[in-house]
């Protein structure tokens, strides 16, 4: 329960820092605003590691494991920010819902997860109402709809990879290495394009970005470490309703009506899916207090009998 509450956390602070990227990438160049979003969050991720007392865990960031889901974290990003600089957040972040059904298709060949019809259901539906979004017609096909899709394959291959990096590492030392490859990956980006002195607006922007980016971080990779993938994936979908408020309240994108059906189906399959873990939770518990209410009853009802059965022979 505490990873599907840190994961639905998790995409409310995503979404307050897509909210603000897209805002200061309509004045500033995405490298720019990405490489210093990126030095505001390893500053915020240094300072709690040391005050957590765990710096002494900063060499774990050199596994190969994490390095791999750095590079990954950094595509994901990068894929995903230049899609939002040009589309409605609603339409970015709905179609980047197809990782839901890419995070538990390959859950299944690589953690051995298995997932159950249901489940699957729901993701598919989900799946189905995020192509909508990508307006499915020829003729108003948005070519760079195709970044959100990329966005959302190279995420769930991070997701999970988090599941293999030691436990013993704490979340704010994974979270500080993606930090540092999103940073150097967005200097790269000074080769070519014109970079500006940062005004006191970008760095208000660019500072809350970063705060809800490592809390978001954190939150998701304490999700992901601590809860099935099949339960916690759909619950990307909280992302959805989100995007829709920021996009119709701070950008005054409307909805068409591809999107209003493509979000229809989006929501009604995360909710079918979070009230189907929830009944799989109560039935769990159901189970469990079914047992122990048997268990001090059996012992208790023969107590000599038991006694007998496990005393040792007598030498």
């Amino acid at each position: 329960m505490r990873g599907l509450v840190a994961m639905v956390i998790a995409m409310a602070c995503f979404i307050t820092n897509d909210t603000l990227l897209k805002i200061a990438v309509v004045d500033f160049p995405i490298g720019e605003v990405l490489a210093l979003r990126s030095v505001f969050a390893m500053a915020f991720l240094v300072a709690l590691i040391a005050w957590q007392g765990e710096l002494m865990f900063l060499r774990g960031a050199l596994d190969r494991r994490i390095f791999v889901r750095s590079g990954l974290d950094a595509a994901t990003t990068f894929s995903y920010v230049i899609g939002l600089a040009v589309l409605p957040i609603a339409t970015s972040t709905t179609i980047y819902m197809a990782a839901p059904l890419i995070t538990t298709a390959l859950s299944v060949p690589l953690l051995g997860e298995k997932v159950g019809s249901k489940r699957w259901c729901a993701i598919v539906v989900g799946f189905a109402g995020a192509v909508v979004v990508t307006r499915p017609e020829p003729s108003a096909f948005n070519v760079m709809a195709v970044l959100p899709l990329i966005s959302a394959f190279c995420g769930s291959l991070r997701d999970i990879g988090t599941r293999s990096i030691n436990a013993a590492v704490p979340g704010s030392v994974v979270a500080l290495a993606s930090s540092i490859m999103l940073g150097l990956v967005g200097l790269s980006f000074a080769a070519w394009e014109p970079w500006m002195v940062p005004n006191a607006k970008m760095a208000a922007l660019v500072l809350g970005a970063a705060a809800a980016f490592a809390v978001g971080n954190l939150l998701l990779i304490y999700a992901f470490r601590n809860a099935p993938i099949a339960a916690i994936s759909p619950l990307r979908y909280v992302l959805v309703p989100g995007a829709l408020f920021s996009g119709i309240v701070i950008f005054g994108d409307l909805p068409d009506a591809w999107a209003i059906v493509g979000t229809i189906l989006v929501v009604g399959a995360g909710l079918y899916s979070i009230q189907n873990e929830a009944r799989r939770g109560h039935a769990a518990r159901r189970a469990a207090r079914a047992a122990a209410a048997a268990t001090p009853a059996f012992q208790g009802g023969a107590p000599l009998a038991g006694a007998v059965t496990r005393a040792p022979p007598n030498d």
